[in-house]
């Protein structure tokens, strides 16, 4: 492994994988594998690897300090930041950063769907960025039962969509609802539509989403005595539909369960990273 000060890495066995105490061999999160040069990273959006959850230990010259939902970022010709343990971190894009659909390389796959929500659902707690979403979920219900009104063929799985929101709900979780008639489209652990604008905006991860596989910066965790996988604060749980398997967006951590997860931060304060 390099040291902090370099800026090359050395994509090798030893920065993947690590033999434990327990003389398994574990696998090395992103966060802790070598530096990598501010300007390795592609583009957010691009198709060329985007490096989430790497270190850098400085910054582009011209950077741009930006604050979305809470969370302090830097910016720099299409990738973003986030403090980390006295360093940097590359991240993804905030929820609603736009780009526009006239972008030439977007390789984005479409999203499939377990379940939605007809049904608005009250959680036992929100904090302040979740009650936009709690709000829109009143929405995206009662837009989504109208749908399923008008098209009987249309198939919401209700039974499905209680039993995750009940099982989300026990584990300190939020869902962010789904549209029924409105595509989505994934890229690398990042959800977009395209919104009114005809922009591709990035959202929060919507329950029920299907992916075949998750980002070179998931973490494993365990709630309630059972693994999940972790990405940012996007809970996944693996599932099966129509026999074949997925993994599956559970609901989004915040407040202390989010903070106890949260390797980003670590305590250190943003203002004493200048």
């Amino acid at each position: 492994m390099s040291r902090a000060g370099n800026d090359v890495m050395h994509e090798t066995r030893n920065d993947f994988m690590r033999i434990g105490e327990d003389r398994n061999v574990h696998r090395i999160p992103p966060r802790e594998r070598d530096f990598l040069p501010y300007d390795r990273p592609g583009h957010f959006w691009g198709h060329h690897p985007h490096y989430y959850g790497y270190r850098v230990n400085y910054l582009p010259p011209r950077y741009r300090r930006l604050h979305y939902w809470g969370i302090d970022y830097c910016f720099y010709d299409g990738i973003y930041y986030r403090p980390y343990n006295g360093f940097w971190v590359i991240c993804r894009p905030p929820f609603g950063v736009c780009i526009d659909l006239a972008i030439s390389d977007l390789v984005f796959s479409t999203v499939r769907f377990a379940y939605y929500h007809n049904t608005y659902r009250m959680y036992n707690a929100i904090d302040a960025n979740n009650r936009i979403i709690d709000e829109q979920n009143r929405i995206i219900a009662q837009n989504n039962a109208t749908i399923a009104a008008q098209n009987s063929s249309l198939a919401l799985n209700v039974t499905r969509a209680n039993d995750a929101y009940t099982l989300a709900n026990r584990l300190g979780l939020a869902q962010s609802y789904a549209y029924a008639n409105q595509p989505y489209y994934y890229q690398d652990g990042v959800f977009y539509i395209v919104n009114s604008n005809g922009q591709y905006e990035v959202i929060v991860p919507p329950a029920g989403a299907l992916v075949e596989e998750l980002p070179d910066d998931y973490d494993i965790i365990n709630l309630d005595g059972v693994d999940y996988y972790k990405v940012d604060d996007t809970v996944y749980r693996t599932t099966l539909v129509e026999g074949k398997p997925y993994l599956e967006v559970l609901g989004q951590m915040y407040g202390k369960l989010a903070q106890k997860y949260n390797y980003d931060s670590n305590g250190v304060k943003y203002s004493n990273l200048y």
